[in-house]
């Protein structure tokens, strides 16, 4: 019986390392981090949101001599006069390992809306699937609670957008922030726009 016991003992603290760990690991745990080595997108065109209306876009991102670089233009014609977003900085550039082919740009920038400006914060999700770019996806996520849900950029016409998503090879001057910022500080509160 006592044999029992101490094995059950020594079972829980042996166990107990593990439990840390675990716990630990998933706090510290990334979804999305910078990619390594270092790239860049860039990309324009068009999509349909969810009313019906065009989204134009232009946009580039990435990791350029130590920094984050980029710029985020983005004009959502459900509005009168469209609302449009304008990067002032880039945060953030992250790679995705479920979407070997997307990345996100996080940023600042300032957001027009019914004339009148706010800052916000951004995270910009493109998506290079090769050419001509009909199967390219972008989406867009807004601190304020705007959201554009990731969608193909598709063929011309009532059902797709157009325009084209290309991801450049690294090369020596793609080289990334050191330390390297974890996902909350590079996006904060930010999560993919889906």
């Amino acid at each position: 019986m006592r044999g029992t016991i101490m094995s059950k003992k020594l079972s829980m603290w042996s166990a107990l390392p593990l439990v840390f760990f675990a716990a630990f690991a998933s706090e510290s745990t990334q979804a999305h981090w910078v990619p390594a080595p270092c790239d860049f997108i860039t990309g324009g065109g068009w999509v349909w949101n969810d009313f019906g209306a065009k989204v134009n876009f232009g946009a580039h991102g990435g990791c350029k001599h130590g920094a984050f670089w980029g710029h985020v233009n983005v004009v959502d014609h459900s509005y009168n006069p469209p609302a449009h977003l304008k990067s002032t900085r880039i945060t953030g550039y992250l790679f995705d390992p479920a979407f070997p082919n997307a990345r996100d740009i996080c940023g600042e920038g300032e957001v027009t809306l019914n004339g009148s400006t706010f800052a916000a914060r951004f995270r910009v999700r493109m998506e290079d699937n090769g050419e001509p770019g009909g199967a390219d996806r972008f989406g867009l996520r807004l601190s304020n609670g705007y959201v554009l849900t990731t969608r193909e950029l598709g063929p011309p016409g009532p059902t797709g957008g157009g325009g084209n998503i290309q991801l450049h090879k690294p090369n020596p001057s793609t080289t990334p922030p050191v330390p390297e910022p974890g996902e909350m500080d590079m996006c904060p509160g930010l999560m993919t726009p889906g």
